[in-house]
């Protein structure tokens, strides 16, 4: 095992894919953590799913790279609070400021894919597709960009933003030290 210096790990690991297995991993705590994420997910994606097309057709003209966007950024702050108590169940407010814009910037770069995605779809499609089809197309455009993103925004969470607070034992001193400096993001 490989280990980085920020303490992060590298594992090479044989996935089991049996239902017992999988209902294991589910009833660990690791598990629980990723299904509660993925509670959240059910909620943010079809609300920001709406909200782009609403967006796209009503405010911005069929620009749906720009209702992209302005959904991300509207979304965001509650995305935040969802995430970090719902699936970390972090209630502190130490270094709050610091956490919503790591969450925030993430969010934004992850939105930027999403986005390009959408861009490509959308001039690829304008004109040769009916609004409907145009739509349907910027749907799975931002589904395959947020799956994408939503993967690797896991991985920031979980590895950076809240590592030490979800485990639901204390942090060591190095890791408190650590907490009061900003984070490596």
């Amino acid at each position: 095992m490989w280990q980085c210096p920020r303490g992060l790990q590298l594992r090479s690991a044989v996935v089991k894919l049996s239902v017992d297995a999988l209902m294991d991993h589910a009833r660990s705590p690791e598990g629980r953590k990723q299904l509660r994420y993925a509670g959240v997910s059910v909620v943010f994606v079809p609300v920001g799913q709406v909200l782009i097309q609403l967006l796209g057709y009503f405010v911005f003209d069929r620009n749906y790279t720009a209702a992209s966007v302005a959904s991300a950024a509207i979304l965001t702050l509650p995305n935040f609070f969802a995430n970090k108590h719902f699936v970390w169940r972090d209630s502190s407010r130490d270094k709050l400021h610091t956490q919503v814009i790591v969450f925030w910037v993430a969010a934004m770069l992850g939105v930027s894919l999403a986005t390009l995605l959408t861009y490509l779809v959308e001039k690829a499609v304008h004109n040769s597709a009916s609004e409907f089809g145009e739509a349907v197309a910027v749907f799975f455009a931002q589904l395959v960009g947020f799956g994408i993103v939503w993967v690797g925004r896991y991985l920031v969470l979980d590895r950076w933003l809240f590592r030490v607070t979800h485990h639901g034992e204390e942090p060591t001193e190095g890791e408190l030290d650590e907490l009061h400096h900003e984070f490596p993001v």
